[in-house]
């Protein structure tokens, strides 16, 4: 049998209540929406482990005259759906989906983005791996490299993400774990990042904002 999470109607019915929980997941997507700056015509949103749709749904609801989104989700039955749900809201615009993820030295586009979303990606997938902490944070750095790269010069990385529960302990030998808030911000700035700050937080989920130092 395949990962249930493979499963587009399976993860829409179980993405919101397993960690944030239901009554309150959907107010950690909107606080995203809401910490974004301006989006028009002119501006390009990728958004980074796409699922099915769900963030960019909120964001083309918000900003019905986004120009151009790229949908950035390496299953593709996710990816389908993630595509007729956008193309629903923004029929005039540009809709390029992409089955890919980041830290797996995939092609993706370089420097284009005025906003790069992540919800609630980096952590749940660096611990799924599996692993040591090494390990992880080698997949981490790379995805984060391909985040400081995929927003334009003057572009915003939005990050939703849960943190490490308050007991959770290890060195890099020991077995894999989310990191701290203190962990997650050092790994930013040693991406390139700068400007990093928090811009919502509720117990374990966070949202951060940051701009990458320069395009490279």
């Amino acid at each position: 049998m395949p990962d249930p999470w493979d499963h587009p109607d399976w993860y829409d019915l179980h993405d919101t209540t397993w960690t944030a929980g239901p009554e309150r997941e959907p107010e950690h997507y909107r606080e995203l929406v809401l910490a974004l700056p301006p989006l028009g015509a002119e501006n390009h949103l990728v958004d980074v482990g796409a699922g099915t749709g769900k963030l960019s749904v909120l964001i083309a609801r918000g900003y019905p005259k986004l120009g151009r989104i790229t949908l950035l989700e390496p299953n593709q039955n996710k990816l389908d759906r993630a595509q007729v749900r956008v193309k629903e809201l923004l029929p005039d615009a540009m809709i390029h989906p992409l089955s890919a993820g980041v830290g797996e030295g995939a092609a993706l586009p370089k420097a284009t983005a005025a906003v790069v979303t992540v919800g609630s990606v980096l952590m749940p997938v660096m611990e799924f791996r599996g692993g040591t902490l090494h390990q992880g944070l080698a997949w981490l750095r790379a995805a984060l490299n391909d985040l400081h790269d995929l927003a334009g010069p003057e572009g915003w990385l939005f990050d939703l993400e849960s943190l490490a529960a308050p007991w959770d302990r290890g060195s890099e030998e020991d077995p894999v774990r989310r990191l701290t808030m203190a962990e997650l911000t050092d790994e930013f700035l040693r991406a390139g990042f700068q400007n990093v700050e928090c811009v919502y937080r509720f117990r374990d989920r966070v949202i951060l904002k940051s701009r990458p130092r320069s395009a490279r």
